[in-house]
């Protein structure tokens, strides 16, 4: 069974009530979700939603937890490729508002590896995002400590990506005592559709190895910039 939750005001994306939203909304939406499975699940969580995995990975019990191109629960700054675009994003994220990464950004930063087609499919799901939550995330407001996540840890990054440094991977799989999988020529979009074969199978595999049940539940904790 496998279910992807979306985060609050996010489907359909409401700006207003984002403005009011925190990282600890988002938390505590995704932790009512895991409150209504039969069984521990399997969290997969993409960029804040990584960070997001990782919180609810920490305060209820999991099966195992797999961070594809994840936040740390820790301030990592920014790459050189996204430094142009900080400062269009910095007032509104000091102030809370609601933010929206622009095209160009989108295709930029996060889209650039894959075909010209899939990233004509995939830049208009560039949504608003809380600048509440994102400010905990980037600047290290959100953090974990040692030991408090127990369940199998699987850290997926793409040696390519413009938002993340590869520190950022390297440690958090340090952190987290975790396998580590690098796709050297990709991007921060591992959940792309033309991953499939590649990320999603690495991933796969990685919980096959873990022994678990067959039908453990499973869920993607979100999916944003």
């Amino acid at each position: 069974t496998c279910i992807a939750p979306s985060l609050p005001a996010h489907d359909p994306p409401d700006p207003a009530r984002l403005r009011q939203l925190t990282f600890d909304d988002y938390l505590a939406a995704m932790i009512a979700v895991a409150d209504g499975l039969d069984r521990p699940p399997i969290v997969i969580g993409h960029s804040m939603g990584g960070l997001i995995a990782q919180h609810l990975a920490a305060a209820t019990p999991c099966a195992a937890l797999a961070l594809v191109s994840s936040a740390a629960p820790w301030r990592t700054g920014t790459t050189r490729q996204a430094m142009a675009y900080t400062l269009s994003y910095l007032m509104p994220v000091l102030a809370g508002r609601p933010i929206r990464a622009n095209q160009k950004a989108a295709r930029t930063l996060v889209l650039h590896d894959l075909s010209p087609a899939e990233q004509l499919e995939l830049a208009p799901i560039f949504a608003y995002e809380s600048g509440k939550a994102y400010r905990t995330m980037v600047f290290g407001g959100a953090p974990i400590a040692p030991g408090a996540v127990t369940c199998p840890v699987l850290c997926v990054n793409g040696g390519a990506d413009r938002l993340l440094r590869p520190s950022v991977g390297e440690d958090l799989a340090a952190f987290y005592k975790a396998e580590h999988m690098i796709f050297p020529d990709r991007g921060h979009s591992l959940v792309a559709g033309s991953m499939v074969s590649t990320v999603a199978a690495g991933v796969r595999g990685w919980i096959d190895r873990q022994g678990l049940p067959p039908a453990e539940p499973s869920f993607q904790a979100g999916a944003v910039v």
